[in-house]
């Protein structure tokens, strides 16, 4: 028994803390929608014990929650994108701080509805993926110079570089080692 409790003292914990990420102000409406979560999980729960509390309390959060943004966003088929764009749109308008108290509320204000369905985010067009066919680029008179410049390397110029930075790093290492040391 004492196990069950620590069990439903945890949902409950979580359920408050999924629920305060939604900025549920005030105090009391936060309370006041955990305790009807956790009383109809109880309720579930009771007729049916395979589940743990948690994930009763949570599936019932979520859904409750998943419901109210889809409403919000003007969703009359409920499809799956439509409680993300009613949070979204949600946390964006700022409802929270202007609208206190209208979390998970069967009516929300006009001016609130107005405000969310402003925001309310749209996908663009579905992804075609192509296949790209390679062209040649026309670089014009540069690749002229750079086609001129490549005709004249030549290996012994950077033979010859290569051998004098030798030398004076092999120079500049004596003179160190020489009045430095």
């Amino acid at each position: 028994m004492e196990q069950l409790n620590a069990s439903w003292d945890e949902a409950t914990q979580r359920v408050e803390a999924y629920l305060a990420a939604h900025r549920v102000a005030p105090r009391e409406d936060l309370l006041r929608h955990v305790l009807s979560i956790i009383d109809a999980a109880r309720a579930q729960h009771a007729s049916d014990a395979t589940q743990p509390p948690v994930a009763v309390a949570m599936a019932i959060a979520t859904e409750r929650t998943d419901r109210w943004f889809a409403g919000l966003a003007g969703a009359a088929d409920r499809d799956s994108q439509a409680a993300s764009r009613g949070r979204l749109a949600y946390l964006v308008s700022g409802c929270a701080e202007r609208w206190p108290g209208t979390f998970l509320s069967g009516n929300p204000p006009t001016e609130m509805i107005e405000a969310l369905r402003a925001k309310v985010v749209q996908a663009g067009p579905a992804m075609e993926f192509r296949s790209l066919v390679r062209r040649e680029v026309d670089y014009g008179p540069m690749e002229d110079i750079a086609r001129e410049t490549w005709g004249q390397f030549s290996w012994g110029h950077v033979l010859r570089a290569f051998a004098l930075w030798v030398v004076i790093f092999f120079i500049a290492l004596g003179v160190y080692l020489r009045f430095f040391e």
